[in-house]
């Protein structure tokens, strides 16, 4: 009996599967398929085994008249019931409207208009329908029967390869889209006729996120494609880099100093006039840092500089810029007393009249700088005034030092050899003959010391790097020939000119550094060689 059952269920379930075999030639005319149209590439597959995986679909060529069946899109792309030639064509008609349309680019409400087309858009049509019609013709002879009737009650779709060039989109956010950013404008501050600080607010800005433009981009093409598509850029509020708060914070004068120049000559007087208002006025943020000799422009005419009087070899000379060299020097003892960080100084060569030694700062085109960063915390704020004869620097910003902490700084000489005049008799001149060159600097070997109070106790002592300064002699030169009254009267007004205009004094000043510099000894309008431009 057990035989028998058994016997009978096999019959029957080769019964069913010859029904459905016999009509799998109607139903794939019913589908409006013509098998005929098609052929593939490959062994077919028994009927108990599982249809081939999606990277194994063979390749298959059909004819251009063979139907698609029904219930089969690419994309939204109804393919069922069309021939190849009319669904590769209803496809391209579909892509070509939907790549030529306005593609949209919203950045903060202005719309930067493109096309997919120009994005560099691509899709393959061909393998679309080669993929359409592998539906329903391959696997085994069941998987095929139960495709096509599966057909009858739900749709399958085709997945649609298409793309643009991230290349091209790239360039596109770059060049059309980023360029309606909105930069953020910094606060400024000013000075009024009373002194008084006055602000002028910062505002934000507006600033595209390309990276993530591009990627929205990209994502809409992908998974959201269709025709007159609108995006929205990744927009971002940026803040300035100095803030209306920053530059309110200014509200202390941290240090301040001043030197005198009212002997200097026209020119010389002009170029610290010059200097010191290219540095007027400069605002530095927390750590940021200043070059002087950089700030103060080329020492040259067209910057407004003049001409005037520096040593070279134990001579005079004129040249442009001379006398920026105590401007330089004036800010360094104001950045000293606001305790700035200095990152780069170097004494003049020789000493100068206007400071004591090692108070000194020199500049010189291609190899002498003053250099320094604002370490407070906040914003700084520099001021400068030439009225003709004092020349001032004063250095504002927030206060950021203890109220029981006072700083002072003294000049310590190591060492200090006085230079005295030489005369030389010369038997060529006449005598009552007189000739006055150069001038005497002392040999000097000196540092800078800060000394540190706290409640009025000394507390720390500091010492800056020691300085040398070098020797130099005047010479006068004496007459000693055979003279007629004429020329010996002649001689000694121009003697009593020269000594006039050119001897200086050997003494260095002894007023103290926190204080006005007593005025220049050198002669008018002279400078120590090549410290000076």
């Amino acid at each position: 009996m057990k035989f028998r059952y058994l016997l009978t269920g096999t019959l029957l379930s080769g019964a069913v599967l010859l029904s459905g075999i016999s009509t799998y030639a109607a139903t794939v005319e019913t589908a409006g398929v013509a098998a005929e149209g098609i052929t593939i590439e490959s062994t077919e597959a028994s009927s108990d085994q599982a249809p081939a995986a999606a990277e194994n679909t063979p390749h298959i060529e059909v004819d251009e008249n063979a139907k698609i069946p029904d219930g089969v899109y690419a994309g939204s792309i109804s393919l069922g019931g069309l021939t190849v030639a009319q669904a590769r064509e209803a496809i391209n008609d579909y892509y070509k409207n939907i790549s030529s349309s306005t593609f949209t680019v919203d950045t903060n409400g202005k719309k930067i208009l493109t096309t997919l087309d120009e994005l560099g858009f691509t899709y393959d049509a061909g393998t679309i329908v080669e993929e359409a019609c592998t539906i329903g013709q391959c696997g085994g002879l069941i998987s095929r029967y139960k495709t096509l009737m599966d057909l009858r009650y739900d749709k399958v779709v085709v997945p649609v390869t298409h793309s643009v060039d991230t290349a091209l989109v790239t360039e596109f956010v770059k060049d059309k889209v980023a360029v309606a950013d909105t930069p953020a404008v910094d606060a400024t501050i000013t000075r009024d006729d009373n002194g008084d600080f006055v602000v002028t607010p910062h505002t934000t800005g507006l600033a595209t996120n390309q990276e993530a433009t591009v990627q929205t981009i990209l994502d809409a093409v992908n998974n959201q494609l269709a025709a007159n598509m609108e995006v929205k850029a990744t927009v971002e509020v940026t803040e300035p880099t100095c803030t209306t708060e920053m530059l309110e914070a200014i509200d202390t004068r941290l240090g301040t100093y001043s030197t005198s120049y009212s002997s200097s000559a026209a020119g010389r007087k002009t170029n610290i006039a010059v200097a010191a208002g290219y540095l007027d006025g400069t605002v530095l943020l927390p750590g940021q840092s200043l070059s002087v000799s950089e700030t103060i422009k080329p020492r040259e005419p067209e910057y407004g500089y003049a001409i005037g009087g520096e040593y070279l070899n134990g001579e005079t000379i004129e040249s442009y810029g001379g006398g920026v060299c105590q401007v330089s020097t004036t800010l360094y003892n104001a950045l000293l007393q606001a305790e700035l960080e200095i990152d780069t100084r170097y004494p003049h060569s020789m000493l100068v009249s206007y400071v004591e030694p090692s108070f000194d700062a020199a500049i010189a085109t291609g190899s002498k700088d003053l250099v320094f960063t604002n370490n407070t915390g906040n914003p700084v704020y520099i001021a400068s005034s030439a009225d003709g004869a004092t020349l001032t620097f004063s250095i504002y910003g927030k206060e950021y030092r203890p109220s029981n902490r006072t700083i002072e700084y003294e000049s310590v000489v190591v060492s200090r050899t006085t230079s005295t005049p030489k005369e030389v008799e010369d038997p060529t001149q006449p005598t009552g003959y007189r000739d006055v060159k150069g001038s005497n600097h002392d040999a000097c070997t000196s540092y800078l010391q800060k000394n540190i109070y706290i409640d009025g106790k000394l507390s720390e002592t500091v010492r800056f790097d020691t300085d040398y300064y070098q020797a130099s002699q005047q010479t006068i030169t004496i007459g000693t020939g055979a003279a007629t009254t004429t020329t010996a009267a002649a001689d000694t007004t121009a003697a009593a000119s020269s000594t006039e205009s050119t001897t200086a004094p050997t003494e260095a000043p002894t007023e103290a550094p926190t204080t006005a510099a007593p005025e220049e000894t050198l002669p008018e309008g002279v400078d120590p060689p090549e410290d000076d431009e």
